[in-house]
């Protein structure tokens, strides 16, 4: 049934991860890289998820840090690159870095949620900064694998976040 499915399915996310899986995941996204910091972006590529306000971010981000610094720290945005629905990323890259390395790595493959419990889990943060968002899957997934969040206080984002008042109510 559904329930059994959806059960399943985060029992996956909130499964622990094979060291050895998640060093050769990381090496194959990373193309042998080693990285001290990793934001995540995991979302679609339309207008209201801000990609480019992101991007413009991590770069405000990178330019406060030394050159050493800059070679530690990489950005993923999995997500297709190119949207009629939003925008060309690595033309905002291009426009925003020009020939500097940025560290922005694209990855638009599909991945079962094994893999994408890797991806979680290869990261440091994950960030969602919708101008209008429902829920944000992808703030749940990273919580799931004990990862913070960056989002915008919007929609069910904003309940994700645990906002409490002065009582520790919600």
């Amino acid at each position: 049934s559904s329930r059994r499915r959806h059960t399943r399915y985060w029992r996956d996310w909130s499964s622990d991860v094979c060291s050895s899986d998640l060093q050769e995941f990381k090496k194959t996204l990373y193309k042998g890289k080693e990285y001290d910091f990793v934001l995540h972006y995991n979302a679609r590529n339309i207008r209201r998820k801000c990609v480019p306000d992101l991007m413009l971010a991590w770069k405000i981000f990178r330019d406060k840090l030394t050159e050493e610094q800059k070679s530690k720290c990489a950005f993923i945005l999995h997500t297709q690159t190119v949207d009629e629905n939003g925008t060309d990323l690595p033309a905002v890259k291009d426009m925003l870095f020009g020939n500097e390395e940025c560290n922005i790595i694209f990855d638009q493959n599909k991945y079962p949620a094994n893999v994408m419990n890797l991806l979680y889990n290869c990261t440091d943060i994950t960030a969602l900064i919708s101008s209008n968002e429902g829920w944000g899957l992808s703030l749940t997934e990273a919580m799931m694998c004990g990862k913070p969040i960056i989002a915008t206080v919007t929609g069910g984002m904003q309940d994700q976040m645990r906002f409490e008042d002065e009582n520790g109510e919600w």
